[in-house]
């Protein structure tokens, strides 16, 4: 397993650093979900709804739109397809670049 530089102490043991590989797939998980967040926002903004009205069409709360929008907050793909049903959008829309 291989670590960055930066996760050596002056020991030269490992610390608690993610692993390289693990790096570069949670910079890319997070580049994919502020994909969407960008897409999902502008999209809503574009159907005139509000998170509190989006919240009452959908069942989820507006915390966790809000956090979906803010890529804060990883999406299963159900809960993207209800998203994107409410807005009016195809779902592959909301994912593409």
């Amino acid at each position: 397993m291989l670590f960055s530089d930066a996760c050596f102490n002056h020991i030269t043991m490992p610390c608690h650093a993610m692993p390289i590989k693990k790096q570069k797939n949670k910079a890319l998980i997070l580049h994919e979900r502020r994909i969407f967040a960008r897409n999902f926002k502008q999209a809503r903004k574009e159907a005139g709804l509000t998170q509190e009205a989006l919240s009452r069409i959908t069942g989820l709360t507006q915390a966790f739109i809000s956090d979906v929008e803010n890529a804060k907050s990883t999406i299963n793909l159900d809960n993207a397809n209800v998203l994107a049903k409410a807005v009016g959008q195809p779902l592959w829309q909301l994912l593409s670049p």
